[in-house]
């Protein structure tokens, strides 16, 4: 009874005529009523409406007149729904559309990777193989972006699983090469000449003591160690020594340059990867200026916290002129010190200054930079 009520059920009244006939005819039938209570010329219950329907018969043979007082139920909050046949057209292309496109990618997940990892990896994921939101994926296409993902060298193992739209990445950092992996088959020689401070051997002999004085193609560690009986044993060669040197390097830089300035304007460029498309949105300027600075990023729409099964690409283009810049003589030579150090860390990352001389003049409009360093890094080579 209460299931019938819930799903259509009514509250109705029932008035004049032999209104006590109706109740026992309802009771002899099955007709379940509930709520019964009296009212002046009859009474009001409650029953479900296919019931209603039936007591409707021996209400007309008692002359007893019926009226739905209100209705209640799942079904008639649901009939305005019954009458839109445009609703379950849709429902119904709707539904094998959605069963269809679980061969794209809704969703990607990646496992136990720091954000920096899975940034690299969406990257290589997206421009080498062409998987992201929105493809269509194929075993072959798994392969290739396992393939990818391995060959970048920062993972060791990977693996892409694939199923009703999720995307799931696995991989396993690399990790770093062993020294004594990493040691020369041909001995370590000295890049510059220096005098040895300090050694430190990994594998093989060291052929220099700190204070020595070496030359340029020195060598500095060996490639054979002796056992106690004199066998000469073959191992790569790796370890460290730093020296003390000078190292010079010669800035000439201009006071005067043209440099490519932002000019406050920007345009925006949409592409849409939907379902295996590929969508351009057109933009203002069509072509915009080519020493723009271009920014792209890439994101998945979503609706009420669901994600699309597509990406799209935003590309910004910030507008640049050329204008001419005038430096100080002071800012010309901080730029200089500037460029020298910079060529210092790339040649020698570990470098520790001890002493600097410069030299500078201004000639033609700019200036010259001369510096010696004398530092102590590692010479070997």
């Amino acid at each position: 009874m209460d299931a019938e009520l819930f799903w259509a059920g009514v509250l109705f009244e029932a008035r004049n005529g032999d209104t006590d006939g109706l109740l026992t005819a309802a009771a002899a039938q099955g007709l379940h009523l509930s709520s019964v209570l009296p009212t002046p010329g009859g009474f009001t219950a409650r029953c479900a409406a296919p019931n209603y329907l039936k007591l409707t018969v021996f209400a007309r043979k008692r002359r007893t007149r019926l009226r739905i007082l209100r209705r209640r139920g799942l079904f008639f909050r649901l009939r305005p729904l019954f009458r839109r046949a445009g609703l379950w057209a849709g429902a119904a292309i709707f539904i094998p559309f959605l069963l269809w496109t679980q061969g794209f990618v809704w969703a990607v997940f990646p496992t136990e990777m720091m954000v920096g990892q899975w940034a690299r990896a969406e990257k290589i994921l997206r421009e080498e193989t062409g998987l992201a939101p929105g493809t269509h994926v194929t075993e072959s296409l798994l392969a290739a972006g396992e393939y990818s993902l391995l060959q970048s060298g920062e993972f060791s193992w990977a693996s892409l699983n694939f199923q009703d739209g999720r995307l799931v990445v696995e991989t396993a950092a690399a990790k770093p090469v062993p020294e004594i992996a990493a040691g020369s088959l041909q001995g370590l020689r000295a890049r510059t000449a220096g005098t040895v401070v300090r050694t430190e051997l990994v594998s093989g002999t060291m052929l220099v003591v700190p204070g020595q004085t070496v030359e340029p193609g020195q060598g500095l560690i060996g490639t054979a160690r002796s056992e106690r009986d004199g066998t000469l044993i073959f191992q790569p060669a790796a370890g460290m020594v730093q020296a003390q040197f000078e190292w010079v390097n010669v800035q000439d830089i201009p006071l005067s340059v043209s440099t490519k300035q932002l000019t406050g304007q920007s345009y925006t460029k949409y592409q849409l990867r939907l379902l295996g498309l590929s969508l351009t949105l057109p933009t203002w300027p069509a072509n915009p200026a080519e020493n723009s600075r271009i920014v792209s990023r890439h994101f998945q729409p979503e609706i009420l916290g669901l994600k699309l099964p597509c990406l799209v690409e935003e590309t910004t283009f910030y507008t640049r002129e050329e204008h001419p810049l005038t430096y100080t003589e002071e800012q010309a030579l901080a730029l200089a010190r500037l460029h020298s150090l910079q060529a210092l860390r790339a040649e020698y990352p570990d470098a520790e200054q001890i002493a600097r001389k410069e030299d500078r003049s201004i000639a033609d409009d700019t200036l010259h930079y001369t510096v010696v360093y004398t530092v102590i890094a590692d010479i070997c080579g």
